[in-house]
């Protein structure tokens, strides 16, 4: 054969492998730069146990992630003047809390929650859920 007669690309392979294998050696060879990035992360691990504090002390709507996080699925079965009633509790809770989108599920939560004591109001339970506070 020819000189350079072979594939192009085999010399870059070649080249490439070595490169890498001394870019891999590096870091490993010196255990300064490793202690220092071992330091670093326990102040991180503290920060992440603080913001999970802090995420749990805050209302159901901030700590969720959708509306139905944290809730098990229950089958309602409603009437037409039920269904009604609640889409009208539903709108009056969107003029209560007006720069707010109000979820149907949130409502329908707050109403049971609400049904058992005469001194709770359906407001009330969706201010506690996170409501109103913009």
């Amino acid at each position: 054969m020819k000189s350079g007669a072979g594939s192009p690309f085999e010399d870059d392979f070649d080249e490439d492998e070595e490169e890498d294998d001394g870019a891999e050696e590096e870091p490993i060879a010196s255990g300064t730069d490793t202690e220092s990035v071992a330091t670093e992360t326990v102040p991180e691990s503290d920060t992440t146990e603080d913001t999970t504090q802090t995420a749990d002390s805050l209302p159901y709507k901030y700590r969720r992630d959708g509306v139905q996080d944290g809730r098990s699925h229950a089958n309602l079965f409603l009437r037409d003047e039920a269904e009604t009633h609640v889409d009208e509790v539903v709108d009056a809770m969107e003029e209560t809390f007006e720069s707010e989108t109000v979820y149907k599920i949130d409502v329908l939560e707050a109403i049971i929650l609400a049904a058992n004591d005469p001194s709770r109001t359906v407001a009330d339970e969706l201010r506690k859920m996170g409501y109103g506070m913009k």
